[in-house]
């Protein structure tokens, strides 16, 4: 089968993130099994137009503002007949592929659409643009299949008048190595949080840095890790500094998958706080490494965390709320070692391998020509 996917950047972009992951472990997983794989996506600075990485044919064009106006041109160019099947990737606006190609099937993968919560994390009117263009969707690909990363999109979409039978609920999976704990790593001798992801405003990493203002009182050691990058980094550090939490909260930057794996395992608590998740990739990485979490109970995270049993769940927005939920686990080493193992134990339900099986009998049922 040959397959076209498009989705707005590559692993190798330097704004990649956790669905840049689920892309490329798809498509190279693909790729090795015999099936052809196109990416397009969108170039940056010194990005080559065009190269081969693990299997995968990339192919990319401009900047990823008007990526989407140029990937339905540039799929008629490239001869859609030659594909069995185009997968787009909808993780920022949809390219509206299928008004542009009609001889290929298109599927869709969906993370997660913003919907009003663009007007959280966007200039108004970027977020009015983004809003916009989400609302045609379920005109736009009535004859494709969606794939959604979690229930709580799946949940959205037949919000949106998508029809059940046309979505399939594929969760990602998560680098394994996690699992294989270093014995040599022991927690923190202090009490320690950590988030993991990209510092987005929609993400609300300034509810943990608010929570860990208040639990000095509690414990004047506490140490904050945070592990990622993003445009939001300024305003956090600046309210990081208004708190005087300058030696309690570290950004870490970005890091590379040993330190990740370290970071993660000396940890005592994870934390996620987003408006809305996909899924909720910090959280299962955190569980491999035997940490548990205490997230928002929004949208993607209340079904990544089991709520009393991998972690916590309490009310978005809450900093209070917050700040009890993760002092109980701080103080209670009892209850943290017990929701560790069975964060352990539910993240071995999750494996890149089984996400692409699934991915690709999604795709074959796509093109009409499953078995």
């Amino acid at each position: 089968m040959r397959v076209l996917v498009i989705n707005h950047r590559d692993i190798k972009n330097p704004r990649a993130g956790g669905l840049e992951e689920v892309v490329h472990q798809t498509a190279k997983r693909w790729a090795g099994w015999g099936h052809g794989v196109d990416l397009l996506c969108a170039g940056y600075d010194a990005a080559p137009c065009e190269e081969m990485l693990d299997g995968i044919r990339i192919l990319r064009g401009p900047n990823e503002y008007v990526f989407n106006w140029w990937a339905p041109l540039k799929t008629r160019a490239l001869g859609p007949r030659r594909y069995d099947v185009i997968l787009e990737y909808i993780s920022k606006v949809p390219c509206f592929v299928p008004a542009f190609v009609r001889s290929t099937p298109t599927a869709v993968m969906i993370p997660h659409l913003f919907g009003k919560t663009a007007f959280a994390e966007l200039p108004w009117l970027m977020a009015a643009y983004a809003y916009g263009l989400e609302q045609p969707i379920p005109y736009v690909y009535r004859k494709s299949l969606f794939w959604a990363l979690s229930k709580s999109t799946a949940e959205d979409l037949l919000g949106r008048g998508i029809p059940q039978e046309r979505i399939e609920i594929i969760y990602p999976g998560f680098s394994e190595d996690l699992l294989q704990t270093d014995q040599s790593i022991q927690k923190t001798p202090y009490p320690s949080l950590i988030y993991i992801g990209r510092l987005k405003r929609y993400k609300r990493v300034d509810l943990i840095i608010g929570a860990t203002a208040q639990l000095r009182t509690q414990f004047p050691d506490v140490r904050f890790f945070i592990v990622g990058t993003g445009d939001h980094e300024k305003e956090l550090r600046g309210q990081v500094a208004s708190l005087g939490l300058e030696q309690s909260v570290e950004f870490c930057g970005f890091v590379s998958e040993a330190r990740k794996k370290e970071l993660l395992q000396r940890a005592w608590v994870g934390t996620q706080t987003s408006t809305i998740e996909g899924w909720g990739l910090g959280v299962i990485e955190a569980g491999a490494c035997g940490t548990p979490t205490v997230a928002s109970d929004s949208p993607g995270l209340r079904e990544s965390v089991r709520d009393g049993q991998t972690g916590v769940l309490v009310p978005h927005g809450d900093v209070a709320a917050l700040t009890q939920a993760v002092g109980q686990l701080l103080a209670d080493a009892g209850i943290r070692e017990k929701m560790g193992a069975a964060a352990r134990e539910w993240a071995g339900h999750f494996s890149w391998e089984e996400m692409a099986r699934r991915s690709l009998k999604f795709l074959e049922r796509a093109t009409g020509k499953s078995k």
